[in-house]
């Protein structure tokens, strides 16, 4: 059977008159009744058709779920703080919910966030999921209710929206050769995540295919402080010591030059370092420390685009993944 407006006005308690100025886009009705209503039109399959080039749906706004494992640090800050200046630039109302510890326990949790009908989309950041993680999440929720990961895996599962890790790493190593320096070194990240692999083979692959360039010392840290403290008691250890490094991130980066320092070396006359994800902290230290920058507002923006073409044609929620630029900052650390 036909939805008509007399059904969305009895499924959501609103006139009929209410509901079809919300549907010819007018802006004059407060963003909650706009959101109830357009929620309700999507739930009954209601037609939402274009309209002078642009969508109805494009004009109310979009209420989003951001669902993540939220931990203590700069990267989570940095990264919560441009999905939402993002969010309010593209009209969607973000909320946050914390994920369980087990992916069961997220699994369940996921599933009743979605039947709830309050959220018009979700957006995942949870790094600590695998493939087959991704793949049950995908077999279980509803296939037309839009979702979209900040999170890399290989062949992605679900839309994807994410850093260029590869050439994040492959354009540190660029940095340093351009700055002299040839005998070179890397904290690497945890192996079993992906970002981590691709940062290691960018830089990698840099080196390898620079004649007079060498990666003679590599360190197995796993993006945590304490972790970057013990690659520089490896590296104080070691008798052919790199001449500049790559910390694969600023946690681990601005650890090793604390260690540094405190055993008086010279930044970067001693050693040379650049980090990865230009954290605040890599503009307060002393010396600043070189980083690669990821744009989390740039992040957000193709997020939020994504999440409301998937919305607009949920029939294309595919393993798409899309890489947002990073650049290099140069500062003081090499």
């Amino acid at each position: 059977m036909k939805v008509t407006l007399k059904d969305i006005a009895e499924d959501t308690g609103y006139s009929i008159s209410t509901v079809s100025r919300v549907l010819n886009g007018s802006d004059k009705i407060s963003s909650k009744t706009t959101r109830k209503i357009y929620q309700s039109a999507q739930r009954l399959n209601y037609p939402i058709l274009n309209r002078d080039n642009d969508t109805y749906a494009d004009k109310a706004l979009k209420n989003i779920c951001i669902a993540t494992e939220f931990r203590l640090g700069e990267f989570y800050s940095s990264l919560f703080f441009g999905l939402d200046r993002a969010a309010q630039k593209s009209r969607i109302h973000l909320s946050m919910t914390s994920l369980p510890q087990t992916f069961t326990q997220s699994l369940q949790m996921l599933q009743r966030l979605v039947e709830d009908h309050y959220y018009e989309g979700l957006i995942l950041y949870a790094p600590g999921f695998r493939r087959e993680h991704y793949q049950k999440l995908f077999n279980t929720l509803p296939k037309n209710f839009p979702i979209v990961s900040n999170a890399l895996i290989e062949n992605p599962v679900l839309p994807t929206v994410t850093f260029d890790g590869y050439s994040g790493g492959f354009m540190a190593a660029e940095h340093l050769y351009d700055q002299g320096y040839k005998k070179c070194g890397i904290l690497k990240g945890p192996m079993e995540k992906p970002e981590a692999r691709y940062r290691l083979n960018g830089f990698r692959d840099y080196i390898t295919q620079t004649r007079d360039m060498e990666l003679i010392w590599t360190y197995d840290g796993n993006f945590s402080f304490k972790s970057g403290q013990k690659a520089f008691e490896a590296f104080h250890n070691t008798a052919d010591r790199p001449r500049a490094l790559f910390a694969s991130n600023d946690n681990m980066g601005h650890a090793f030059l604390e260690e540094a320092i405190s055993h008086h070396y010279h930044i970067p006359d001693d050693v040379a370092l650049i980090g990865y994800d230009d954290m605040p902290i890599c503009r307060r230290h002393q010396p600043t420390i070189s980083s690669i920058n990821t744009d989390y507002e740039k992040l957000g923006m193709v997020t939020m685009e994504k999440i409301k073409e998937v919305i607009n044609n949920p029939v294309k929620r595919q393993g798409v993944l899309s890489l947002v630029p990073v650049t290099v900052e140069a500062r003081e650390s090499t």
